[in-house]
């Protein structure tokens, strides 16, 4: 069994990420959500099964693929948030000796997954605006600290992925899906489907139908908020993450402040 562990942070574009790492692995152009519950099978051909959120449960992650295995020839596991069940690390791995001898597991692919920083904030806002809040623990230690030591494990590592070069670069995409997976990419990743965008959901709770991913869009949700003056005075005195969002290019001269 092959295991691929991505490692994200909430509103950063990782499901429609691993819809497409899936589109290409059953070289099927998946047009719906395939992140549908919690745990989602997926046949084609190749048996996979994704385990969404599995941050909340380690137990029950291993749990379920017990149950689906030998059955399936790939299980994907996202994470999202950082969780006392992850050890509070956001590169954290599920397989240790005793799980790859028990699914026999033959690859580990584990990514490491990041979206510009101002774009992944602006969409936390759009759906949870209580982040605003001056300082709101669920910006502070899930979003702040973890976003921080994301991003250093994708600009020093050698797999992880900038949804921001995923979705807008042909050939950053196709390198990163022959480093993955060992094959070139076959699909753009917005023809596929995806969890909605917070723009289509304004309550928090409808989606928009009409509404269409349109990549200027996407790569620049930032120009839509407002970010708290508190939020970017912490970003600015944090000098590892402010060295970090400029070596990865996130950096920004036309921020709106209140």
């Amino acid at each position: 069994m092959i295991l691929i562990e991505v490692n994200a942070i909430r509103r950063s574009g990782h499901h429609a990420f691993i819809n497409w790492l899936i589109a290409n692995l059953n070289e099927t152009k998946y047009e719906e959500n395939l992140c549908k519950w919690k745990n989602n099978r997926i046949d084609g051909k190749y048996n996979i099964l994704w385990v969404n959120e599995g941050e909340q449960s380690i137990q029950d992650n291993i749990n379920v693929i017990d149950n689906h295995y030998p059955n399936i020839d790939i299980a994907i596991i996202s994470y999202e948030v950082l969780t006392n069940e992850t050890d509070l690390n956001p590169n954290y791995t599920i397989l240790d000796k005793t799980l790859r001898k028990r699914w026999d597991v033959t690859e580990h692919i584990h990514i490491p997954f990041v979206r510009d920083y101002y774009n992944n904030v602006a969409s936390l806002m759009k759906l949870y605006p209580y982040i605003e809040r001056e300082g709101d623990a669920a910006y502070n230690v899930m979003y702040h600290d973890m976003y921080t030591a994301q991003l250093k494990h994708v600009l020093d590592g050698v797999r992880g992925v900038i949804y921001d070069k995923w979705v807008s670069d042909k050939e950053y995409a196709n390198l990163t899906c022959i480093k993955l997976l060992g094959k070139p990419n076959m699909f753009n990743p917005l023809e596929l489907g995806g969890t909605p965008s917070s723009w289509n959901m304004p309550s928090g709770l409808s989606y928009d139908k009409n509404e269409e991913l349109k990549l200027d869009s996407l790569l620049n949700r930032y120009k839509t908020a407002t970010f708290p003056k508190w939020m970017m005075d912490k970003v600015n005195q944090d000098e590892v993450l402010s060295e970090l969002i400029k070596r990865a290019g996130f950096d920004k001269q036309d921020i709106k402040v209140k």
